[in-house]
């Protein structure tokens, strides 16, 4: 299942401030990445503003640059261009993106469900987990989002 992700949105970020500091997307991808390898589904990530130029991008996660239009026009875009919207689950925690994805035929999942989805997928058979230099660790991750059940 194609999985397209409000990436700003999620990693709370402007696209100002990512260019300041670009290492929540790197890690935000970078765990996308891990749940694609364990056998995710196919996952696009927008994200405001201009590609950085960055050289190296994790394997398995396309990501969209929306300059000039915002991420959230671009989603609403695609979604009104491609054939199958049903097939498509956008995640975003922006509940005005959510219903103009919605009505334009798109299932909508939060980050907290997406998450959820990430840290019990299952390997697929016969593959074994790898864990890298740049490997993520899930949990860390969502403590990062305040996902861990603890109050702040």
């Amino acid at each position: 299942m194609p999985y397209w992700f409000d990436g700003n949105n999620l990693i709370g970020q402007s696209a100002a401030a990512a260019a300041a500091d670009p290492r929540p997307r790197r890690e935000f991808l970078a765990a996308l990445a891990a749940y694609r390898r364990a056998g995710g589904g196919r996952l696009l990530v927008f994200f405001d503003g201009d590609d950085p130029g960055w050289s190296s991008l994790p394997p398995g996660v396309a990501v969209r640059y929306a300059a000039p239009e915002s991420a959230d026009e671009a989603i609403v875009r695609r979604l009104r261009e491609t054939t199958r919207p049903a097939e498509i689950t956008v995640v975003t925690n922006d509940l005005e993106l959510g219903a103009r994805c919605r009505r334009a035929g798109a299932s909508i999942l939060d980050w907290a469900a997406f998450a959820a989805k990430m840290r019990f997928h299952p390997p697929r058979p016969g593959r074994t987990r790898e864990r890298s230099e740049e490997a993520v660790d899930v949990e860390e991750w969502m403590r990062w989002f305040g996902l861990d059940g603890k109050e702040r």
